[in-house]
């Protein structure tokens, strides 16, 4: 009898488990390309520089050469798509 509730048990939590990570997946999310697009778009973008993306704060940290020189860094929210200031 044991057996057949730890069985039980298990599979029900395989079962919770599996739906939390199907509503995870449905959260909509901006790509990487999307946000590289979107500097890309920029009206004084010349060339990039470096891209990585911040785990901790869900962030998308592009560095890019403007057309006068310096150097400037953006940074795009991976949930909503926008820069974060």
């Amino acid at each position: 009898m044991k057996k057949i509730t730890y069985i039980a048990l298990t599979l029900i939590a395989i079962f919770i488990n599996s739906n939390a990570y199907a509503v995870e997946a449905k959260v909509p999310t901006t790509s990487f390309n999307k946000a590289l697009e979107n500097v890309k778009n920029k009206t004084n973008f010349a060339s990039l520089k470096n891209a990585k993306f911040n785990v901790k704060k869900k962030v998308y940290e592009i560095t890019y050469l403007n057309k006068e020189g310096s150097v400037d860094t953006i940074k795009i929210s991976k949930l909503t798509g926008k820069e974060v200031k």
